[in-house]
């Protein structure tokens, strides 16, 4: 799919990524996608949303840092709240199993996946599906920005619909002045 995307959307793509990495994701999601269409000087996608006062900045400040807690991953102040004293039981497991017992075995794949790139979210997935619909509805035969962005649109991603309800529009407003920005390419 990506052979029929042009420069300035393969750019938005890699801002996206690189947002991701530099906030510690090891996800693309939709707002990072968005960050990406925001943050390009295209007239497409980066116009309609400056235009309707969303920023890559005030984008990036609502992009969650890092990752959140996996399942599975232990919480000792959780554990305090519901009485377990988790200090406790880990040094009575290493007094009688040894040092780091109570440790998992390293995960191989962890190490070798903070080097590559982010992967998409199904919903990134869906929002670049979306976007390939949109241009072949236009009878596009390239994937602009702008396809970027109403795919972005037509997802009903909470992210998304927030950022643009925070700036004073409406989905709808924004996919039509997108929409009028395509119209002539």
């Amino acid at each position: 799919m990506f052979e029929h995307f042009t420069e300035p959307s393969r750019a938005v793509l890699v801002d996206a990524q690189e947002v991701a990495i530099e906030l510690g994701s090891r996800f693309l999601d939709v707002g990072h996608l968005l960050y990406g269409c925001a943050d390009t000087r295209e007239e497409t996608a980066g116009r309609p949303l400056r235009d309707a006062g969303i920023t890559s900045t005030l984008i990036r400040q609502s992009l969650p840092h890092g990752e959140e807690p996996r399942p599975g991953q232990i919480d000792p102040a959780a554990l305090r709240a519901l009485g377990i004293d988790y200090d406790g039981i880990r040094d009575a497991a290493e007094q009688t199993f040894g040092p780091g017992a109570l440790e998992s075995a390293p995960d191989r794949r962890a190490s070798a996946g903070r080097a590559r790139k982010p992967r998409f979210t199904p919903g990134a997935k869906r929002s670049l599906e979306q976007a390939l619909r949109v241009a072949l509805e236009l009878h596009h035969k390239r994937i602009e920005p702008g396809h970027l962005l109403l795919g972005l649109l037509r997802l009903d991603d909470a992210f998304v619909s927030a950022t643009i309800e925070r700036s004073g529009t409406t989905v709808a407003a924004l996919s039509a002045t997108v929409l009028a920005q395509l119209a002539p390419a």
